[in-house]
């Protein structure tokens, strides 16, 4: 994954061609031979260039730990959309070898709808509306769209679990004054009403449409998250129950009270989605840190999740039996119907952080006022906890940025800008960058892990420098981005992406047969009540502490 980048051909004029790479191992291993077939073909770039880009998906493939090591550049070329497992397990016994159904999903990670079975899903996750963050909105519609593909089959079959700030600062600081005596019904119907200008079916229990529960929660500032501060497994009472998606499961685990019920105890199968490069993040403050945090995360994700999605390869290994790349995120349909944008405008939208590369985009602008003699010009949407170093920052270099405030999307930018610009590399997959895609905009980022998702778009230019940079951007405002095709649309609907994120959610028999050979099965046991002993009274206090848990350390 390091050297993804480096394998990516930027401006180089290719020809289409298809290659078939065979992964042979040693016999006595009982390695089966793997086949990999990946198709390359031409997409134009500036100056009539070619750029050398995966263009059809990949089967999901396994390869064992030394082949991954061995093969990096070659597994990270293939299509990021794809279910392409980059965690992989090594070793099949012979009974494992010959299972006759061993590529088949397991009774209880088998996930489609049918007439003979329906499943039932929980989706928890780490933000509510009206916060419009990803991981407030991206599971919204999960649960939507898993309600929508069960709905011919049987209705009322998702339940959203959300949280709740219990302080009215919190909630003014998240959300604005208007939420400061609000209450959980008046948060649930602004939720709703929100959801039913994308599903209306789904966004009323009267339809049959998802459900609705919160958990008691508090805003912790220095991270800029939302914590739980109640047991949110004994929310489900003594039942078991069928299928859990953890939205950010280290992070609804990090500090989580002590219970006497477990998810893996609760749920038949639950499944981890990752969305946030915390590891980036806390590298800013400590290298070590950072290394802390990554074993932390990588414990908790072991302990609770049968199976892990990351959305992108920047994410950190978690456990390599457990985790799959594929992005099983989607767009709204609003985005996907707009019209060609008709102006030349440049802008940028998201938090105000530094995390999001505004020194580099300082530094790119250095860069094209030397070679072209003056600065760009763009607006700047967003808010956040650095906003204000950061138009000091502009002002005192004289670059001419305009910051606009907190601003939907899709009302701000849909007819009046052409080139999305974003220089982070601390996301995962950006939703701006998908959303800008989807409405045909020139999308200007960086060549980086994160990115690989958007190689496949015409209209996204990728540079390695800020030499690259200055000729896409001056291409970009030359030219007209390309429209964008069914085929493409298809990809990026919710639709799409919720018939991935079922297949993603799998695990094989054969796998299962394996995992349950060397012992995972009974150490993820005994990880999950490790970590639920450690969270038990004064020391449960004391290791909430050391784990940065601040304001969220007092619980019961």
């Amino acid at each position: 994954m390091g050297n993804h980048a480096s394998t990516q051909p930027l401006l180089e004029d290719v020809s289409c061609t298809s290659s078939v790479s065979t992964i042979s191992s040693d016999e006595g291993n009982n390695n089966r031979e793997k086949k990999v077939e990946t198709c390359f073909g031409p997409k134009e770039g500036p100056f009539g260039s070619k750029r050398l880009i995966p263009c059809s998906p990949s089967k999901l493939i396994k390869f064992n730990s030394e082949e991954l090591s061995s093969n990096t550049s070659s597994t990270a070329s293939i299509s990021s959309f794809s279910l392409e497992s980059l965690s992989i397990t090594s070793q099949y016994n012979k009974y494992e070898l010959e299972m006759k159904t061993g590529d088949l999903p397991t009774y209880a990670s088998d996930l489609r709808p049918s007439m003979k079975r329906v499943r039932r899903f929980w989706v928890v996750t780490t933000a509510a509306l009206p916060w419009m963050t990803g991981t407030a909105v991206n599971p919204l519609l999960r649960a939507a769209y898993l309600s929508q593909l069960n709905r011919p089959y049987e209705t009322g079959t998702v339940t959203l679990v959300l949280p709740f700030l219990e302080s009215s600062q919190d909630r003014v600081a998240l959300y604005g004054e208007k939420w400061e005596n609000t209450t959980r019904l008046d948060q649930e119907l602004y939720i709703r009403n929100w959801l039913a200008k994308e599903l209306p079916l789904e966004s009323q229990v009267e339809t049959g449409g998802i459900k609705i529960i919160w958990y008691a929660a508090k805003y912790h500032e220095r991270y800029g998250s939302i914590f739980a501060v109640e047991d949110i497994c004994g929310l489900f009472g003594s039942e078991q129950l069928d299928v859990c998606f953890l939205e950010e499961p280290e992070h609804l685990n990090m500090y989580r009270a002590p219970g006497k019920r477990l998810w893996t105890d609760i749920f038949q199968h639950v499944v981890g989605v990752g969305h946030t490069n915390y590891v980036a993040y806390v590298q800013k403050e400590s290298l070590v840190g950072s290394v802390f945090f990554h074993g932390i995360a990588s414990w908790l994700v072991k302990a609770y999740c049968h199976k892990l999605i990351k959305l992108s390869p920047i994410l950190q290994n978690y456990d390599i039996e457990k985790e799959i790349v594929c992005n099983v995120h989607g767009i709204q349909k609003k985005f996907l119907n707009s019209p060609a944008p008709p102006s030349d405008g440049i802008y940028f939208l998201g938090k105000l952080v530094w995390a999001k590369g505004f020194s580099v985009l300082s530094q790119l602008n250095n860069s094209y006022k030397k070679s072209r003699g003056r600065y760009f010009s763009m607006d700047i949407i967003g808010s956040g906890m650095n906003e204000e170093e950061i138009q000091e920052m502009f002002q005192t270099k004289k670059q001419p940025m305009s910051f606009l405030g907190r601003r939907e999307h899709y009302d701000v930018a849909c007819d009046k800008y052409k080139i999305l610009l974003n220089p982070s590399v601390s996301e995962v997959l950006c939703t701006v960058t998908a959303e800008a895609v989807a409405m045909s905009k020139f999308c200007i980022i960086p060549v980086h892990p994160s990115n690989s998702f958007f190689e496949q778009f015409s209209n996204c230019l990728m540079y390695r420098n800020s030499k690259e940079f200055c000729h896409l951007l001056d291409y970009a405002r030359s030219h007209s981005p390309q429209p964008l095709t069914e085929e493409f649309k298809e990809l990026l609907t919710w639709g799409a992406a919720t018939e991935r994120c079922i297949d993603a959610a799998a695990i094989t028999q054969r796998d299962a047969a394996r995992l349950e050979r060397i012992g995972q099965t009974k150490a993820q046991q005994n990880l999950a009540n490790l970590h639920n002993s450690l969270s038990e009274g004064g020391k449960g206090r004391v290791f909430r502490t050391i784990l940065g848990a601040g304001p969220i350390a007092n619980q019961a």
